[in-house]
């Protein structure tokens, strides 16, 4: 979803504390006593393993993230009647595996980006996938190895190994204290562990696929389905990438998320050898229930046809080319005026061109359609900051928080707010949640020196002061944190 403030992801080295030889041996210790008492039965292979993440902690982890999931992926593809049909073939795969105990709602992500994903108490798949889908039997084959990877507890294993990590890269953090290239060394070693876990790894994927073929087949599906789902998914996803202009061999986060999927050809093999392994099961009706599925997403299909205008118009955004955006997204509104990201697009585009009061036009039709729709609720609190209503703003960018706790954009626009008003102590949150997630932005250390300084916490103020000098040095803020730096070291 396109924002009023653009995030690059950047990190600064901050300089390791002096070695601690106690805190070292603590922190092995910590390790074996993690090892020797931390492993649990895993559901699925009945085996021990080690485990930091209990299953309370997984439903709240799930719990936690899902209003993130929910506005990170398109918010809420809007259609009661294909949830509730779609929702009751998910519940029934969730009720059939090892874990029906744990929480479960079924959501369509409003986005044409190909993809599906679970935790405990959010199951998921995108317009985008869903409309290329041919039958109820590869829906219920993509979303039983979503089911499988809740079940088999991957994302429990994945945030285990991180912690494991994290407290590895600890004690490397002591160990190398004060040697040249320690910093950097240990901050590639945080990035990279990092990227590395927000994906699951090949084995993972296979036992996903195994779990998604046997929970099908006990459901009644022909399980070969499971390989027209694996051909559907492919040709969603190059048919999307198509239309983005994105050759394969670059790199994007679907390519990225198709990096641990095997071949096309060796998947299928495997599937097959998976189905050829399953118990005896029974096949109700054809297997497939192609027309009633058919059916039940044909407008939901048509919509999503219309989307792809929708598409073109915010990679014209991205462009910045927003004349082009503007014809784009009025075409697809012409088609159809019920979709509350058009209408938020087209709002987008208004406040970029400086039109604040077709901008808050567009964002209240979006609203009108869907009073939660928080990407206008944002755009409307940007209104009223680039108008320089900052207490408006601030009560826009609230709402906006309760609806997507942690959006960097809304605490970027709160803490600009509160600063705009001199209201330091409020603004210093906000702004610092956005500065260690941007840390290379032009401006946010500069008000953050400002406002450190002025609530009187002048070694803040002094760190603050230098990062903007590394960030932006030949910018208003960037003189005026050389400025303050010369006074304030002299002190």
């Amino acid at each position: 979803m396109p924002g009023a403030f653009f995030i690059p992801f950047y990190r600064y080295n901050i300089p390791m504390p002096m070695i601690n030889m106690k805190r070292v041996k603590k922190l092995l210790l910590c390790i074996i006593f993690l090892l020797v008492s931390s492993c649990a039965v895993n559901p699925v292979t009945g085996k021990n393993e080690l485990m930091l993440v209990s299953e309370s902690q997984e439903i709240q982890i799930g719990k936690e993230t899902a209003p993130s999931m929910r506005w990170g992926f398109g918010g809420e593809y809007r259609d009661t009647e294909l949830e509730a049909y779609l929702g009751g073939i998910a519940a029934e795969l969730w009720k059939n595996s090892e874990r029906p105990n744990l929480p479960m709602k079924f959501y369509i992500q409003n986005t044409s980006i190909p993809n599906a994903f679970a935790l405990p108490g959010y199951v998921a798949i995108t317009r985008g996938l869903l409309s290329d889908m041919d039958n109820e039997a590869q829906f219920a084959a993509v979303i039983g190895h979503e089911i499988g990877h809740v079940m088999a507890r991957h994302t429990a294993q994945r945030l285990s190994r991180m912690s494991l990590q994290q407290i590895g890269l600890s004690i490397g953090a002591a160990a190398l204290e004060g040697k040249t290239g320690s910093d950097a060394l240990l901050s590639v070693g945080a990035i990279g562990s990092s990227l590395l876990l927000l994906k699951y790894d090949r084995e993972q994927e296979i036992q996903a696929d195994r779990l998604g073929v046997r929970y099908m087949s006990w459901l009644g599906y022909n399980p070969h389905e499971a390989m027209s789902a694996h051909e559907a998914l492919e040709r969603s996803v190059n048919g999307y990438m198509q239309r983005a202009g994105v050759n394969e061999k670059e790199s994007s986060p679907l390519a990225d998320m198709l990096s641990t999927h095997p071949r096309k050809e060796v998947r299928l093999v495997e599937i097959q050898d998976m189905i050829n392994a399953l118990p005896p099961y029974t096949i109700k009706g054809d297997g497939e229930f192609s027309k009633r599925f058919l059916d039940a997403t044909k407008r939901m299909r048509e919509i999503n046809r219309i989307y792809f205008i929708y598409d073109d118009a915010e990679r014209l955004y991205k462009k910045e080319d927003f004349s082009g955006a503007e014809a784009k997204i009025k075409e697809a509104i012409k088609k159809n005026d019920s979709q509350a990201p058009f209408h938020n697009l087209l709002g987008l585009i208004m406040i970029r061109q400086k039109s604040y009061w077709k901008a808050e036009n567009s964002f209240r039709q979006a609203l009108a359609l869907n009073p939660d729709y928080q990407p206008s609720v944002f755009g409307l609190g940007l209104i009223n900051y680039y108008q320089e209503n900052y207490s408006a703003a601030i009560d826009k960018f609230n709402t906006s928080m309760k609806l997507y706790p942690g959006h960097l954009p809304t605490h970027f626009g709160l803490g600009k707010s509160y600063y705009q008003l001199k209201q330091y102590s409020s603004a210093i949150p906000h702004l610092g949640e956005f500065a260690n997630a941007v840390p290379k932005d032009p401006e946010v250390h500069g008000m953050l020196g400002i406002s450190y300084e002025s609530t009187g916490q002048i070694d803040l103020a002094i760190r603050e002061y230098g990062f903007q000098i590394q960030a932006a040095p030949d910018t208003q803020l960037g003189y005026h944190a050389k400025k303050r730096l010369s006074v304030l070291r002299k002190k």
